[in-house]
Order: structure tokens, then C-alpha cells, then sequence
């Protein structure tokens, strides 16, 4: 009987036996300090604003009121360019061979920006079957004759 008391001994040992929380207790003791160290707290930040006077308004809505919107357009298809501007008739620009007539569209946008010299703005809408590179050659070209706020259509 001895040696089956031993081995109920032991199995209540087994049985008995506290969980060791050191491991777990390590982690945590890593882990808060470097999760207080990367946190980020509130920034306090002060932004220096001065505010318009009543005159410097005055006069930037006037000068806004002089100013009309024009808007040019720039029609980008498989079988050439076709610019669009208030007052202008511009004729279709026919592809030459495989390429595009870049000069033709070049005096094309130079026209509309000599008849319109405070426009900035023109709408490029290239249609879906048009490669990036041919929308980026044409974004050059509009920079190039004056057209610097350049929006994309689809």
C-alpha cells in the first residue's frame, strides 16, 4: 500500500499545484513602460492668425468680381484634339499619321489664351480608351500655353 499512496500523493501534488504567473508578470512589466513611452498625448499647438480688415476684404472682392470665370475645354479622343472656349470656334484637330498634331493644339490653346489672358483654368476629358502618357503630354502642353489650373474630367 505504500507505493499506492505514493502515487495518490502525487497526483494531488499535480492536482494542487499554483499557477506560475512569473512569465505573464515579465511581459507586463516590459510591456507597460513601452506602451507609456509610445503613446502620444495631447499637443498643444497655437496657430498665429490675422484676420482681414474690413478695406483689405473690401477690395478682394472686388477685385474677385472684376475677374469672369471662362471655361476652356479640351476634348482628348481617339481621333484627335477638339478645344472648346467661350466666344472661339476652334476646328477639330485630326490626328497626323499614329500621333497627335501637337503644334495645331499648341496654336489652338495659345488663340484661347490670348483672347482670354486672366483664364487660367481649363477641363482636360480624355475618353477611356486614351493612354496616361498622351493625358500627361497634354497636361505639358496646357501648362506650356498658360493653362496652369488643370482639371480632369472622365
Amino acid at each position: 500500500m505504500n507505493l499506492k499512496n505514493a502515487i495518490q500523493m502525487r497526483r494531488r501534488e499535480r492536482q494542487e499545484s499554483d499557477l506560475d504567473l512569473t512569465p505573464v508578470m515579465n511581459i507586463f512589466l516590459i510591456l507597460i513602460p513601452f506602451l507609456l513611452l509610445t503613446a502620444v498625448f495631447v499637443k498643444i499647438a497655437v496657430l498665429e492668425l490675422s484676420l482681414p480688415n474690413l478695406e483689405r476684404a473690401g477690395a478682394a472682392v472686388q477685385q474677385q468680381e472684376k475677374k469672369s470665370v471662362v471655361l476652356n475645354f479640351l476634348f482628348i479622343k481617339e481621333t484627335g484634339f477638339e478645344v472648346k472656349s467661350p466666344e472661339l470656334k476652334f476646328a477639330p484637330i485630326a490626328k497626323t499619321g499614329s500621333d497627335y498634331d501637337w503644334a495645331a493644339l499648341t496654336a489652338q490653346l495659345s488663340q484661347a489664351k490670348a483672347k482670354h489672358p486672366d483664364s487660367e483654368d481649363i477641363i482636360i476629358a480624355p475618353a477611356n480608351s486614351i493612354k496616361y502618357e498622351t493625358i500627361i503630354s497634354v497636361m505639358d502642353h496646357c501648362r506650356e500655353s498658360g493653362f496652369s489650373n488643370i482639371s480632369i474630367s472622365g
